[in-house]
């Protein structure tokens, strides 16, 4: 009943006071009363409820596939990166992201809050009031769990279900909550409503008849799976096994937040034993974790009619913890759990104590019944609050440990745990592995001091002496400071120098003490503790195994504090001697550098290589730190598969008219180890200015662009491959892989074109069912993409070679070639990716990321970057590259015609160069035509949320912004108004697009390829462009070396001399 404020007063039963038991009238505001009915009571068909479920399969985050005697596997369908791309959507503007490199979001750091508890209890219930009540009626649409119906006991959905809370997430916080719902704890054998929900849609996805395609079809297809190689017998290839062992490690591992749900519980005592035992089983189970999840005990249907200041937090949880303080000495359960942490030294007196020895803080919040709807409102408010409140706690404590993960860094620590509890289920996940693996250590000098020695420590893992591992790499640290000061000609004494050097040197000691050094506490067996400063004050001290060992704060010898001094006299001492030998040498008619590259060479970086390596060359290569300076980032891959920087690639080669340089020998191995031949690598002139190439995506139309290149080759002579006119190129999609072909491969146009034609002919293999009327839409949603995977990866390996780093790696002299290439992709979060054969540093943040890996196993090959540049969503599935745990999406999501991101590039590459105007950019499209439809050309299609793996962002991005950036005149135009080149300088930026006159095809439209190279050709041949740009193209390759300028007597001008040099490469078979 609604009434009017006028009105209320006067009714009969407003003017009663209520008796005992009683519900009291109370004001309401209508819309809140509707929200918390048709959660509480909804009032649903068999039907409706079905198809809730149906729609609730795409909120999956991670769950189990039982296959009978087969043994059981995990799935993840990537509901986080889903979500995480769904928040960067709720904050784009869609007007604003027409140019590809403007930031549109800060870095994101979310909570992970978990649901757990009994089955029945109201888990989904809570998740469901939580997001609706924070609703706006303006809002968009956010998803919600399917509540149990009630008188059912069945469990409600299965797995693990994500969602995001619509309060952190419009308020545009850096900060968003995600609620994850747990299958209950105790719903036994029983299949959940939403496990035969989801049967009976898997029933009808029968698009493939084969046996292994049955296999396949048994549900959704999830983004990755493991076989769980735990489960050895019968009773471990259970459900019920998983969510009683299996969910709590990760849940318990990553969560700032666990929300323990319980309804009507018996005893008091009762809901602890639940809240312990299920700690309990994660507890061990990871390793230098940095804080312990905060705990809200949430007590689901409370009465009515219970005193008043139950319904406070506080008092509640004062209460509660009040009721049972003695019964660790009462309750068995509790009195054995209490035991495990007194004989680890941590004395448990009470019910508190006991909880606060497994998680960080504990919370009490009391939830109504149903019937009075402003408090339930209000009580769902403080539970909102308390989490918020927690959350933000737990990042506090993770950000003074320096171990707060961003939400791009996160995935794939998701995916390492993964991995590790799917292997075993019994060995500790450790934090500080997956953060080295991972989180990338800044690459100033400090930072690659760091690496270095961790590096040095994992090699002596059997000495563990934290003194000696610093005294042997006090030699090195200060003769690489000693090659810095004579390679940058710096002058003064080392009084006067080193100071620049001392932060950097305190940095990495540091850094390695607090989070990489492990504590020193050894059991009585002489087990040593495992746990890190940064990760120790969580459990205290724990072994390798996971066992906990004792409680305990960290303790070591070797820290900071005590070695800081030493440590930094080491480095000046042996700084001050080093300098005295190159003064030595320098008496001997050497220059300064060559003296300061022979002593560090020859005295020190063999002998330490030697020593700490053992001889292994392989433990210290780097893709991402020089280690034969320790100052710059690696650019040059050596015969040998070591990566050094282009400074002391010219100090230990011979450079050649300031345009290549031999080098005989790798500085980091043996005289014995010396090549059969030099290596020669060529050099970009210094007065040399930067030409660019980028190459838009479009699918089969990147015949356009090859056939573009076909004729500026020709008009060039022919004899010349086009891509040596180049200094950097850059790709998207479909011209990410013609990009990849012509300089990670060298193959020439006509090479690359015959290569990209059979591609494509058998990429687009269609799924079997996709032709059949009636399931197509069905096999094609299940599959998440419209064409079979495994050709298309097949052809890519037999085009690019499926051994071939893209960058590093052991190279024959055969397949090098010295141009640098780089490819955007997409993040499963949604972020833009670049990914290149080259190195460069860059301090600023910019709007993409810009991917290295340190070590070469968890390195792209160049086919697998070619699958992430066009892994075109409903087209193809993502890329999930198993090394690094990350996956990718098509690079046209936001830059299909990349030449922003190529002019950022080539600043960073050349930032002597960053100020002026390249020699010259030419932007290659894949043709656009004047009758352009949403639905005829779009290489997009709308898609239901969640069946593809990146989820309704990427999909929504597919159907919208890829549309608009398909689109790459605007963005060309765009690039040229923000730059604003004067008309002289307007020359030097080219772009080739043909404007044909009929639709263009379609992505995947194989069989126009014909069609269009004949109207491109037709195009090209009345084009005056082509002419022009060869011409220029001969122009860039002369640059004038200036000498020194004398002013000219009794004239107000100057005089330069110089020296004009050809900048060209000969390379690839029409070498000359």
């Amino acid at each position: 009943m609604v009434i009017c404020a006028h009105c209320w007063d006067r009714q009969a039963v407003h003017r009663k006071k209520p008796r005992p038991g009683d519900l009291p009238h109370e004001k309401t505001n209508h819309n809140v009363a509707k929200t918390i009915k048709d959660v509480l009571t909804p009032d649903l068909t068999d039907a409706a409820r079905e198809k809730l479920h149906n729609d609730d399969f795409d909120t999956t985050w991670f769950g189990i596939i039982r296959d009978g005697s087969e043994l059981p596997l995990i799935a993840d369908y990537g509901r986080y990166s889903s979500l995480i791309a769904r928040i960067k959507e709720l904050r784009t503007d869609p007007d604003a992201i027409t140019s590809p490199t403007t930031s549109t979001a800060d870095a994101l750091y979310p909570s992970l809050v978990s649901f757990v508890g009994q089955t029945g209890a109201g888990k989904s219930t809570l998740i469901k009031l939580l997001i609706d009540l924070n609703i706006e009626p303006d809002d968009p649409k956010f998803t919600t769990p399917v509540v149990g119906a009630h008188g059912r006991d069945v469990p409600t959905s299965e797995d693990v279900h994500l969602y995001l809370d619509p309060d952190s997430c419009m308020s545009r916080s850096q900060t968003p909550l995600l609620f994850a719902d747990c299958e209950g704890l105790d719903g036994g054998a029983r299949d959940p409503v939403g496990a035969k929900a989801r049967r009976q849609m898997r029933d009808q996805a029968k698009g493939d008849a084969s046996a292994a395609g049955a296999r396949r079809r048994r549900r959704m297809k999830p983004m990755s799976e493991r076989q769980l190689l735990w489960a050895d017998s019968d009773s471990k290839k259970t459900r019920e096994y998983a969510v009683a062992n299996l969910y709590p490690r990760l849940l318990y591992t990553f969560s700032d937040v666990i929300v323990f749900v319980l309804k009507n519980p018996r005893t008091i005592e009762g809901v602890v034993e639940r809240l312990v035992d299920w700690a309990q089983k994660a507890l061990e189970e990871s390793s230098n974790q940095p804080v312990l999840p905060h705990v809200i005990i949430a007590l689901n249907a409370a009465e009515n009619d219970i005193p008043e200041e139950q319904w406070d937090v506080d008092r509640a949880t004062i209460s509660l913890m009040a009721s049972v303080a003695g019964a660790v000495e009462n309750n068995q359960t509790l009195k054995r759990h209490a035991k495990f942490w007194k004989d680890r030294d941590r004395q448990v007196g009470s019910v508190e104590q006991l909880v606060l020895s497994y998680y960080s803080s504990v919370r009490v919040v009391r939830i109504p019944t149903d019937g009075i709807p402003n408090l339930i409102q209000g009580q769902v408010k403080k539970l909102s609050a308390e989490i918020s409140k927690s959350c933000q706690a737990a990042r506090e404590k993770k950000a003074e440990l320096r171990m707060l993960l961003n939400a791009d860094e996160l995935e794939p620590y998701l995916q390492v745990a993964f991995d590790h509890f799917a292997k075993n289920l019994d060995e500790p996940f450790d934090f500080v592995q997956a953060a080295f693996t991972n989180s990338p250590i800044p690459n100033d000098f400090g930072g690659n001091i760091l690496k270095l020695a961790i590096q040095v420590m994992n090699s002596w893992a059997e000495l563990q002496r934290g003194p000696f591992i610093f005294e042997e790499l006090s030699f090195v640290i200060a003769s690489c400071i000693m090659l810095n000061l004579a390679r940058n000609r710096y002058l003064g004494r080392p009084d006067e120098t080193y100071p620049e050097y001392s932060d950097h040197v305190d940095n990495a000691l540091e850094n390695f003490c607090d989070r990489h050094w492990r504590c020193e506490f050894s059991s009585a067996k002489g087990e040593r503790c495992v746990n890190v400063r940064s990760g120790h004050g969580a459990k205290g001290h724990q072994l390798k195994s996971g066992k906990l060992l004792a409680a305990g704060d960290y303790e070591s010898k070797f820290n900071f504090h005590d070695y800081r001094e030493k440590f930094q006299r080491d480095v000046y001492d042996k700084l001050v001697a080093l300098h005295a030998k190159v003064l030595e040498r320098k008496q001997e008619e050497r220059s300064e550098d060559k003296a300061a590259a022979e002593i560090h060479k020859e005295l020190i970086l063999l002998p330490f290589f030697e020593h700490a390596f053992r001889g292994d060359q392989e433990a210290n290569i780097s893709h991402s730190v020089c280690y034969v300076c320790l100052f710059e980032s690696p650019e040059h891959a050596l015969p040998c598969g070591h990566i050094i920087c282009g400074p002391c690639l010219r100090t230990y080669g011979k450079v050649y008219l300031n345009r290549y340089v031999e080098i005989s020998e790798c500085p980091m191995e043996p005289r014995h180890n010396r090549w059969r031949s030099p290596w020669q690598v060529y050099l970009k002139p210094a007065s040399a200015g930067v030409r660019v190439l980028t190459l838009d995506g479009g699918g089969v139309r990147g015949v356009v662009e090859l056939e573009i290149l076909k004729h500026i080759e020709r008009e060039l002579g022919g004899r010349i491959n086009v891509q040596s006119f180049f200094d950097l190129v850059v790709g998207t999609s479909t011209g990410g892989i013609i990009a990849l072909g012509l300089t990670a491969r060298n193959m020439t146009v006509a090479q690359c074109a015959h290569s990209f034609e059979s591609l494509c002919k058998q990429a687009f293999t269609a799924r079997k069912g996709i032709n059949v009327p009636g399931i197509s839409k069905l096999v094609e949603h299940y599959n998440q993409s419209k064409y079979e995977t495994h050709p298309f990866e097949e052809a890519l390996k037999l085009a690019f070679n499926d051994k071939q780093y893209l960058f590093g790696g052991q190279r024959e002299e055969s397949d090098r070639i010295d141009i640098n290439v780089a490819v955007t992709t997409t993040s499963a979060a949604g972020s833009s990716v670049v990914l290149s054969n080259y190195n460069r540093l860059c301090l600023e943040k910019l709007p993409y990321q810009f991917q290295r890996p340190e070590k070469p196993s968890s390195e792209l090959r160049t086919w697998e970057a070619a699958r992430a540049t066009s892994a075109a969503p409903t087209y193809f599935k993502p890329f999930c590259h198993e090394p690094s745990k990350r996956t990718y999406a098509d690079g046209g999501l936001y830059h299909n015609n990349p030449v922003e991101v190529a002019d950022q590039e080539r600043k960073l590459l050349w930032p002597a160069l960053k100020d002026a105007e390249p020699d010259i950019i030419v932007s290659l499209g894949t043709a656009y035509s004047p009758k352009y439809k949403d639905g005829d050309s779009t290489k997009w299609r709308p898609l239901r949320p969640g069946f593809l793996a990146q989820g309704r962002y990427l999909s929504k991005l597919a159907h919208d912004h890829v549309k608009m950036s398909l689109d790459s005149e605007r963005t060309w135009e765009n690039y040229l108004r923000i730059k604003q080149p004067t008309a002289e300088n307007r020359k030097r930026y080219i772009r080739i697009n043909p404007k044909l006159p009929d639709n263009l095809p379609k992505l995947d439209e194989v069989d126009k390829m014909e069609i269009l190279k004949e109207a491109t050709r037709l195009h090209l041949d009345s084009n005056p462009m082509i002419k022009t740009l060869a011409q220029r193209l001969v122009a860039t390759c002369f640059y004038f070396d200036s000498g020194p300028a004398h002013e000219v007597p009794n004239a107000d001008t100057f005089e330069v001399s110089g020296q004009s040099h050809r900048n060209h490469r000969n390379c690839g078979p029409y070498n000359h």
